[in-house]
């Protein structure tokens, strides 16, 4: 593996840091908006292979809320908030799809 020339990342770094927030300054709401939507959706598309299999309907939602409340330790109560998590983030992916 190479070594990076410390200078370089440096400078990078200050232009990374200056320009992100110059740039949003000049964009307007709608742009800044449109911008973070396509992120999402650049992220979603990473992770689209688990996306198909997902459940996100609201008796899946039901179900989840319901195991959540019955839950007997800390690791199950955990996994099925995380699995909630999912359920509504997929389900905000897809309104946002429509």
């Amino acid at each position: 593996m190479t070594q990076k020339n410390a200078a370089a990342v440096a400078l990078g770094r200050k232009g990374g840091i200056r320009g992100g927030p110059a740039r949003a300054a000049k964009l307007t709401a709608e742009q800044r908006s449109e911008s973070a939507r396509k992120a999402v959706r650049a992220r979603w598309a990473k992770a689209a292979p688990a996306a198909p299999s997902l459940d996100s309907s609201r008796k899946a939602l039901h179900l989840c809320l319901k195991r959540i409340k019955n839950a007997k330790n800390e690791n199950e109560l955990r996994r099925l908030t995380e699995e909630l998590q999912r359920i509504v983030f997929h389900k905000q992916y897809q309104n946002a799809e429509n």
